[in-house]
């Protein structure tokens, strides 16, 4: 489980765990978007018209993303496996860094 705040986000996703979002502020709702709807590597928990949480949609959330015969399993282990190679490939954060190197040197010349 996490909070989805940046540093969170980051560590869930270069794990091998399945991931549950309980976003709580606002870059942290932003980031379970991100995960949930776009990357569509995690699950969100749902929370109640008061804003709490429940026992019940906690637990489903958990659920979804654990039971091997649900629909929502195959494709977040999938998603996340592919995000995960394409984070730790060496090339790209080679690349990244780099390109902040030149960033960087760019602003003293």
């Amino acid at each position: 489980m996490t909070h989805c705040g940046y540093g969170s986000m980051w560590a869930s996703l270069l794990s091998d765990c399945q991931i549950v979002c309980v976003p709580y502020l606002n870059d942290q709702i932003l980031n379970a978007r991100l995960m949930v709807e776009e990357l569509k590597v995690s699950v969100e928990v749902e929370r109640e018209a008061n804003g709490w949480i429940s026992k019940q949609s906690l637990s489903e959330a958990i659920i979804s993303v654990m039971d091997n015969n649900s629909e929502v399993v195959g494709t977040v282990k999938h998603n996340h496996a592919k995000l995960k190679e394409v984070i730790i490939n060496e090339s790209m954060q080679e690349r990244y860094l780099d390109t902040f190197i030149q960033s960087l040197q760019g602003i003293l010349d």
